[in-house]
This record gives C-alpha cells, sequence and structure tokens, in this order.
C-alpha cells in the first residue's frame, strides 16, 4: 500500500510539472479531421518525440559514384581479370571495358557524344531499317517516282555537317548490325555511308514488320556487315556464265521464231542465274528435291536453262508441235500448249552435290499451280520421313499482277504455318514486270508494292534491281539461308521489265509506251558490263551460240518421247564443250 501511494504522487507531480511548462491540455490537443476518425492515430505526441521534417536536397547533389570505397578495389580486380582473360568477365564487363576503357585513348571525341545525340542516331538507323528500301534504287528504267521520307535526312535528328566527322558509339542491348554492342567507335559519316550501301544501294529490305527479335538480329547480321558484299573473280565468271546461257536463249528463239508467242523473259534475264544460284546454295544447306511452279513469262528459259529439258526437244515443239508416242491422245493441244508442260532433272550443282528438280505443269490460269507445288513438296516429305522439313522445298515464281491480285496467292501463303500443311517455308520468287497485262501498278492497286500480301505473315521482303546481277543473286542466296534457317516463308521481289511487251505479239508502244521508250535503250547493256568485267565475253557467246544451232539442226521432225524429257545426255555435251573451250582459252 505505501508502494501504490507513493507512485501515486509522483505521477501527480510529474502532471503538475506538464501543465506548469506547457499551459492547458485544451490548448496543446489538435482536432482530428472528419476524413481521417475511422483511423488510428497517435494525436498526442510531445514535441520531444515527433520526428524531424527532412529538408529538401537539390538533385545535383543525389550522386553516388561507384569507384567510392570497396567498389574501386573491385573494379580494379575486374580489369585485371579482363586483360588477363576476357572470358574470364561477364559479357556486360568484357563490353564496359572494350567499349570505354580500351579506347578512351584512342577515341577521344566520343567524350561529347550525349545522351540526346545517342537517341537521335539510334533513331536515324531506325529510320533507315524501316524505310531504307523507299531510296533504293530498285527500278532498272529510272521511271519510278517515289518520295524519300522526311527521316532519312540526318538534319531532321540535328546533324549537321560538322558532326560528320565525330565518332560515335552505338550500343544497343541484344540487338545486332549497326547497333551490336561489339561494334567499333565510327565516324557518322562512316556510319551513313554503311547505311546507304546496305539499304539504299539495289536492294530494298523489309523486315521490320517481323516481331521476332532473334529472326531480324540474324538478317542484320547479313546485312548490315560491316563492308559491302563482294564476289571474286571466279564466282563472277560462273554468274556471267549463266547470264549470257540466259540472253542468247532469249535472242535464239526470238531470230529463229520471230512471230511465235513465247512470253520470253527479256528484261528478266537475271531469274535464271538468281535461280541456279538458290538452288546451289539450298543443296549446300541440305535440301535434296525442290518443286518449281511458274507462270508462262520465262518458263521456257527456266526449262531449257534450270530444269535442263533437252533444248532439241524444246525447239521441236516450236517447229511442229509436241507429237505423242505409242498412245493415241496423251497430250494434244495447239497454241501455247509448249510451255503449260512440266519436267524433272537430277542438276549437279556448283558444290558437287545433285539436286531433284521437278518443275509443275500449270495450266493457263497464272497461280492456279500454287497449291498444287505446296501439296507435292507437303507429300515429299511424308513419303520420304522428312519431319525437319529441310530436304524437300518448294519454290513459287509469280507475275507482279497476279501476286497482288489472285486470291489463291493468298490462300496459300495462309496455308504455310498450318501444322497439317506446312511444308517448312517456300521461296516466293515475283518477276515485277511493273505492269501487270496493261494495268500501271498505280491503277492496280492501292498499296506500294505488290509483296505487301506477304505482311500478314511476317515474312521478310527483298526488293532487288534486276539489272544488278550480284546483287540478284545475293538476295535468292539469302533467301535460301532464310528458308533453312527459320523454315518460314521468304519473298524476293525482282523489279525488272518487258522488253517486248505482253508477249511477241502485242505491240509494246500500245501498251506499255514510256516503258517500251526507255527499254529499248537499254538492252544489252547489262550483258556487256559483265563481259567486261570478267574477260571471257566472246567465248562464252560463240560456245551459246554453236549449241543452239547445232540443237536446233537436231530438231528437226524430231519425234519426243515424254520419258526422254529428263535426259541430261545433250545439255552434258555442252557443258563439257564450253569448259573445254574456256580451258584451251
Amino acid at each position: 500500500m505505501a508502494w501504490f501511494r507513493a507512485g501515486s504522487g509522483v505521477a501527480r507531480l510529474a502532471i503538475r510539472r506538464t501543465l506548469s511548462q506547457g499551459g492547458s491540455y485544451a490548448t496543446r490537443s489538435r482536432v482530428i479531421p472528419p476524413q481521417n476518425r475511422y483511423f488510428h492515430s497517435t494525436v498526442f505526441k510531445s514535441k520531444a518525440q515527433a520526428a524531424p521534417v527532412p529538408r529538401a536536397v537539390p538533385l545535383s547533389k543525389l550522386t553516388d559514384n561507384f569507384l567510392d570505397g570497396t567498389s574501386s578495389v573491385y573494379l580494379e580486380e575486374l580489369q585485371r581479370a579482363w586483360e588477363t582473360d576476357p572470358n574470364s568477365v561477364d559479357e556486360s564487363w568484357d563490353n564496359f571495358f572494350k567499349n570505354f576503357v580500351g579506347q578512351a585513348a584512342t577515341s577521344p571525341g566520343i567524350s561529347g557524344q550525349t545522351i540526346q545525340e545517342s537517341m537521335r542516331l539510334l533513331l536515324l538507323v531506325r529510320a533507315y531499317q524501316v524505310n531504307g528500301h523507299m531510296k533504293a534504287k530498285l527500278d532498272p528504267l529510272g521511271l519510278e517516282e517515289r518520295e524519300i521520307p522526311d527521316d532519312l535526312d540526318p538534319a531532321l535528328y540535328g546533324f549537321t555537317e560538322a558532326d560528320l566527322d565525330r565518332e560515335f558509339f552505338l550500343g544497343v542491348w541484344r540487338m545486332a548490325g549497326f547497333l551490336s554492342e561489339n561494334r567499333p567507335v565510327q565516324t557518322l559519316r562512316a556510319i551513313l555511308t554503311r547505311l546507304e550501301q546496305a539499304y539504299c544501294g539495289s536492294i530494298g529490305y523489309e523486315y521490320m514488320h517481323i516481331a521476332a527479335r532473334e529472326k531480324c538480329n540474324w538478317l542484320r547480321d547479313k546485312i548490315e556487315t560491316p563492308t559491302s558484299m563482294q564476289y571474286n573473280r571466279q564466282r563472277r565468271e560462273v554468274i556471267l556464265d549463266r547470264l549470257i546461257w540466259s540472253t542468247q536463249f532469249e535472242n535464239f528463239l526470238a531470230t529463229k521464231w520471230t512471230t511465235a508467242k513465247r512470253f520470253g523473259l527479256e528484261g528478266g534475264e537475271t531469274l535464271i542465274p538468281g535461280m541456279k544460284e538458290m538452288f546451289d546454295r539450298s543443296a549446300d544447306l541440305g535440301v535434296e528435291s525442290i518443286v518449281i511452279g511458274m507462270p508462262h513469262r520465262g518458263r521456257l528459259n527456266v526449262l531449257g536453262n534450270v530444269v535442263r529439258k533437252p533444248l532439241r526437244q524444246i525447239f521441236s515443239e516450236f517447229s511442229g508441235g509436241t507429237k505423242p508416242v505409242d498412245e493415241v491422245g496423251l497430250y494434244t493441244g495447239t497454241g501455247d500448249v509448249k510451255y503449260h508442260l512440266g519436267t524433272s532433272y537430277d542438276r549437279p550443282t556448283r558444290g558437287g552435290k545433285r539436286i531433284h528438280l521437278s518443275l509443275v505443269a500449270n495450266p493457263s490460269h497464272l497461280e492456279a499451280v500454287d497449291p498444287v507445288v505446296v501439296g507435292k513438296t507437303r507429300a515429299k516429305q511424308y513419303y520420304s520421313n522428312d519431319s525437319d522439313r529441310t530436304k524437300n522445298m518448294g519454290i513459287l515464281i509469280h507475275g507482279d499482277g497476279s501476286f497482288a491480285g489472285q486470291g489463291v496467292v493468298y490462300e496459300t501463303l495462309h496455308l504455310s504455318a498450318l501444322p497439317n500443311y506446312t511444308t517448312g517455308g517456300t521461296i516466293h520468287i515475283v518477276v515485277n514486270n511493273q505492269v501487270a497485262f496493261t494495268t500501271d501498278p498505280r491503277a492496280g492497286r492501292s498499296s506500294q508494292y505488290c509483296t505487301d500480301v506477304a505482311k500478314a505473315l511476317n515474312a521478310p521482303i527483298f526488293h532487288v534491281n534486276g539489272d544488278d546481277m550480284e546483287a540478284v543473286v545475293h538476295v535468292c542466296e539469302l533467301a535460301a539461308e532464310w528458308r533453312q534457317t527459320f523454315h518460314s516463308d521468304v519473298v524476293v521481289d525482282l523489279v525488272c521489265y518487258r522488253r517486248f511487251g505482253h508477249n511477241e505479239i502485242d505491240e509494246p508502244s500500245f501498251t506499255q509506251p514510256k516503258m517500251y521508250q526507255v527499254s529499248i535503250y537499254i538492252y544489252i547493256y547489262i550483258t556487256l558490263h559483265y563481259v567486261f568485267r570478267c574477260c571471257c565475253g566472246n567465248i562464252i557467246l560463240f560456245s551459246v551460240g554453236t549449241t543452239h544451232s547445232t540443237s536446233l539442226l537436231r530438231c528437226v521432225n524430231q519425234t519426243c518421247d515424254i520419258s526422254d524429257w529428263g535426259s541430261t545426255r545433250l545439255l552434258g555435251i555442252i557443258h563439257q564443250h564450253w569448259r573445254s573451250i574456256k580451258r584451251n582459252s
């Protein structure tokens, strides 16, 4: 009881001391706002117990140097380990030391690069990746007028002439090409020059609509190489050889059968060497069989020079038509029936392999063969247990008007990724005449390109100037590599023209007057260009011309047997003859 009285006295004394120091309780209390009446709150804190109010600190003083204290020791240890073995540190630290520490003494210009300039330069590179094809030189006749997008102008991003020789570093995480973190520091002039070469030359790339980063990076590694693509002399001689076989075949038919409709390939002769290089590259990547579907234009040239149907049989069909043997009514018809039929052949490749080619017969309806080719390719994959779909491949050749206008093309494209129909990707080659029969592109479709329908499938599209032989070969090889790598469709848009109109009976000055006026002046320029580069044109021209004349003499009144369509005997002799002449030269 005594302890209780003593404690009460001490409490009363403390209360009186508090009241005498701070006044009455009523004056020190605060009213709780109505909106907070349902929350627990400590409202009777004394000043001695109140938390101090923090003072505002300027942002400039909110800095933290990672080199302070033990961090500097850790960084020095990392640098010593990196100098001994760059693979001993994480990739991010490897890039740090490589791009900053190692270049600090040799690249002082990068010190002036601001974050804003880095962002603007990144946007400029992306503009070339997205719209560089709009500035590319795709039309061999130079008739197409396209507005160049403003975002390809460096001035739009604040760069001037004074910035051209400044050094910049572009490095973005998990990107390839120009934006790769492993690229060295370059001047703005060098970056712009390489961007123009990669995206605004004879090839226009459309791939930025593809959502998969790894696919875009794969293409950037192929497109945005440090130096532009170059072929050596040996490859150029092979390309020239194939080009002259293509042009001389058309010239020979035009000379011997001047009034026959043949839907020649004049203006797009580079299709033949492009296809041959595509087949060679496909064979190197594991393809064993290719099924081909195509319309009329260029079909005879593909039959004679790619699938190697004996020339004597082709010329015999021109002379008197194909005659059935042993079985009446086996195949009959008149007019242009000679290039509706197909053939098959085991073709040797430049790499020493053999690949089976099968050209499917096609009726007059241009794109009716598309689902047939896809179905035949799928059947070959099924019966050969090609579960990876890497040994059997389909190639479809289209016209520009039919690719944009015929519904069967779009339907076939949408079968490409369905599990029960897919063939692991089809290569589409559009022989773009820049005119569908007699209709200009601007009057025949609403899109910029005839190939825009393929964007729905996230397929890359390679537009190429048909008069740049090496560019055509390059994109054909790239298309084969894409198909074998990602097993999806890819489109090659071969921008060319018609030299003699829709067919050889039509008058081109009526159906396409402007195009014809320009095309007659550039008739043989592309061939002569390669002749002078390779210095062996006369020999090839003489050899090819002699071969065509010999085949014509052998085809007179010849009766063709279907079983002989795959014969390689005649072209084998031709091939050996040409090689012997080249060796002796």
